[in-house]
């Protein structure tokens, strides 16, 4: 456009951007700090237009879902984690969208968090690497990536505080120190802004007593430290407290839309913050490219061959955990396969929340369809099993009686002291109410009609706990269920109870924990449900007896506003994977869940495989991998412990709410906490197995430019290609060691490959109180190279020498 310089790709981009602020009056420029954006589109400059997204589309009719984001992790694989990137990029921008709210980079440190699946695993490392390479993707259709959630956000429990409405108290706070901070938590957002993310999202938490998105100090890092030049904005509601402190504190834009409770005359108070602002969003609009490429008019997004990448990353991220006796893949002996469990639409196929994508029915593959498929003229028995990780149906008010057994019904006790009865335990509020007291308490007498093992699940949005005769049963909390978008998020519990023998059931309920907004459905809501004494388990034992194979589905729902209250396998799963393990010795499990498990049946099955939540073509990824036609590509990008006390924040069950958390007394978080280095684990970080066996052997080391270049063979002797994927740990001065590189190495069948990866004095860099940032250390370490952080086969001494690496030696110590 004639005289608009801001327009010109040709000149450099600060030239632009200053142009174009120059040409905004003042009253515009403190318009576009109160989140009002007219005045841009008016100069031909997009405004920001957000879309949830991260693994897919939220919302957007016709989005591919992609596997969740610790999908993406487990395939240590930058370049499919870009073309991942991209073709989320690709989808946002025919659906009219210029930010992109995603990738996440939030550690899985509490392995109960309920947003782990969202995220990229539990090591600043690897998160860093596939972050950055997301972005790289996404940023290259010429949209925004909006990182998030800036910073020490790594649960759910008093994420946004406690209470419903404008007077919401605190949200949890996290105490850290500038070590842990910068040797941990940052460096993911660190990786991924040297990859030109061009936004950060600010977290709802508190840091060191100060909100995150109202501290200056933990504002200032990425533009003091990193030379950032984006713009920042809250996350949705409850991020900000102090709209003024937040302003003046570096949050450049006051809301994902809107001025929430900026005001002019803050904007007037605070003229400096109020131009950064104005220029940091500018700059970030016009360096992406959206000027000289603007966004076209909304459409449902195209996507060819998006379906087959979410196919790809699905086989690549799919971790093979056990193969006992090569029980997988499948072949030509087994001719029959009798496949368990929630396997058609119940099964999990995206994660709750902001990261949810809907299911296009018509192109969702279910496991079973998949596996029928693939099985060709063999045979595929479908049996039940169990009914997952769902709410149950609603306890009928046929089996309830009042307390004194007076007669049917549910006493309800509200916080105001009011009583009331009620025919079940059911209560949601109605959209556009405000009750005025709330349950606050419910007890009945539940009469079985049946001798067994019964279900309960408890759908809420609330705080409550269940008893059943005095005996704690199910306890948690959840900001909604379900949460925006995705599966409900429910407690589960299973109890034997005798037919006829009534037992006393008390709940206690509060809804602090809720979020209520009506106008979006969300709310407080409290719903028991039950499933009553079946045979699925019976059948479906008597239907693995009957074939060559089986194949046990399992799965467990996460999300967004939750935190798992155990890492048992939710209800009955645990019983039917042992019922099927007794009735056919190849059985395999599929773990259909959001991160670690517990697996007490581990020694009595021949496979497990983990697919998380693996995207719409869940069923034609798993197909391909059972029987063959591909092979499961993924590491562990986290840890599988003995015992959820053995990694931070699971130290403690759900009914404690904890309100600070000490993030240096962790030690470590992963695979570098304390308990899992003293008790080991059940399975480690990074690790994987292959349908083939592979070697790896240090051929040479030297140093290249100040950096230090290993080079590697990797030795195949099996009939089949496969994947080799080298990591290597760096133990600086002693310490506990850190992943540092990873190396996708193919090896075609019965050869020898060839690869190298680079060391910088940077994978050796520790926080520097004195120098303000992360340096490296001098001295001597060492590099473990290994498939695994618990499966490391030789040793490299390393000596830092002002700043710059050299070898000193290697040794073998064993496979």
């Amino acid at each position: 456009m004639p005289g608009r310089t801001w327009h010109d790709p040709a000149l450099p981009l600060e030239e632009r951007v200053d142009a174009l602020v120059a040409d905004l009056t003042a009253e515009e420029r403190a318009r576009i700090a109160l989140g009002e954006f007219d005045s841009l589109v008016a100069r031909g400059v997009p405004a920001p237009e957000y879309v949830d997204s991260g693994t897919g589309l939220r919302g957007v009719s016709g989005a591919t879902a992609f596997p969740a984001g610790i999908a993406l992790a487990a395939t240590f694989d930058p370049e499919l984690a870009e073309a991942y990137g991209a073709a989320v990029g690709e989808e946002a921008r025919s659906a009219g969208f210029t930010v992109v709210l995603g990738p996440t980079l939030d550690l899985a440190r509490d392995p109960r968090g309920g947003r782990i699946p969202e995220a990229l695993g539990e090591d600043p490392y690897l998160s860093g690497l596939i972050g950055a390479a997301h972005v790289r993707g996404l940023q290259g259709r010429r949209v925004i990536a909006q990182l998030k959630h800036f910073v020490a956000y790594n649960s759910e429990e008093r994420r946004t505080g406690y209470g419903l409405g404008a007077e919401r108290g605190d949200a949890v706070d996290v105490e850290v120190s500038e070590a842990t901070l910068h040797d941990t938590y940052l460096r993911p957002f660190e990786a991924a802004v040297e990859a030109g993310a061009w936004s950060m999202m600010g977290s709802y938490n508190r840091i060191n007593g100060v909100y995150a998105c109202e501290s200056a100090d933990i504002l200032s890092i990425p533009r003091r430290d990193w030379g950032w030049r984006g713009f920042s904005c809250p996350d949705f509601l409850f991020a900000v407290r102090d709209d003024e402190a937040a302003l003046a504190a570096g949050l450049d834009l006051p809301a994902l839309g809107g001025a929430a409770g900026r005001t002019a005359e803050m904007v007037e108070r605070h003229p400096a913050e109020a131009a950064d602002a104005v220029a940091n969003l500018v700059r970030a609009l016009i360096g992406v490219g959206l000027v000289e490429d603007p966004v076209g008019a909304a459409s449902v997004p195209l996507a060819p061959g998006h379906g087959d990448l979410a196919e790809r990353v699905a086989i690549a991220a799919s971790v093979l955990l056990r193969n006992e006796g090569q029980a997988l893949p499948f072949g030509t002996e087994v001719r029959s396969v009798a496949v368990i469990g929630p396997s058609g639409t119940d099964a999990l196929y995206v994660t709750g929340g902001s990261a949810a994508v809907d299911l296009e029915p018509g192109r969702v593959v279910t496991p079973l369809d998949g596996l029928r498929a693939a099985a060709g003229d063999r045979t595929v028995v479908a049996a039940q099993g169990s009914w997952g990780d769902v709410p149950l149906p609603t306890v009928p008010a046929a089996v309830l009686q009042l307390p004194d057994g007076s007669g049917a019904g549910v006493l309800v006790e509200s916080a105001d002291g009011a009583v009331r009865v009620a025919d079940n335990v059911d209560h949601a509020v109605p959209v556009g109410t405000t009750p005025s007291s709330w349950p606050s308490r419910w007890r009945t007498r539940l009469v079985p009609r049946a001798t067994g093992r019964h279900r309960l699940s408890l759908d809420l949005g609330g705080r409550a706990s269940v008893r059943v005769d005095g005996r704690t049963v199910m306890v948690g909390a959840r900001e909604a269920s379900p949460f925006l978008h995705g599966p409900h998020l429910p407690l589960q519990a299973v109890v034997d109870l005798v037919v006829g023998r009534p037992v006393e059931l008390e709940i206690d309920y509060e809804p602090g924990p809720a979020i209520f907004i009506p106008p979006m459905g969300i709310a407080p809501v409290l719903r028991l449900g039950w499933r009553e004494p079946d045979g699925l388990i019976d059948e479906a034992a008597a239907v693995a007896a009957d074939c060559d194979a089986a194949v046990v589905i399992v799965n467990q729902a996460s999300g967004e506003g939750m935190d798992r209250d155990s890492l048992a396998l939710p209800g009955d799963q645990d019983d039917l994977v042992r019922r099927v393990a007794a009735a056919n010795p190849r059985t395999i499990v599929v773990l259909n869940t959001p991160g670690a498990v517990e697996l007490p049946w581990l020694d009595e099955v021949a496979a497990v495989l983990q697919v998380w939540y693996p995207g719409e073509r869940f069923g034609a990824a798993l197909g391909a991998m059972l029987f063959g036609e591909a092979e499961p590509g993924g590491r562990l990008p986290l840890t599988f412990p003995h015992d959820r006390a053995d990694l931070p924040g699971g130290d403690h069950g759900p009914e404690v709410v904890v309100t600070t958390l000490d993030y240096d007394a962790d030690g470590g978080i992963g695979y570098r906490a304390p308990g899992v280095r003293e008790r080991g684990c059940e399975f480690g970080f990074g690790h994987g197995l292959g349908y083939a066996a592979t070697s790896c052997e240090v051929t040479g080391c030297r140093q290249v430019d100040g950096r230090l270049r290993v080079a590697l063979a990797v030795t195949n002797p099996d009939a089949r290609d496969t994947v080799h994927v080298a990591q290597a740990y760096a133990a600086v001065a002693g310490a506990v060691p850190e992943l540092v590189a990873v190396v996708r190495v193919p090896v075609a069948a019965g050869s020898t490959a060839s690869a190298e990866f680079e060391l910088g004095a940077g994978a050796f860099a520790r926080w520097d109180p004195t120098a303000g940032r992360r340096v490296p250390v001098d001295g001597q370490h060492q590099v473990l190279l290994g498939s695994g952080s618990l499966n490391t086969h030789s040793e490299i001494d390393v000596i830092i020498d002002e700043g710059i690496p050299a070898a000193s030696g290697w040794v073998r110590h064993g496979q």
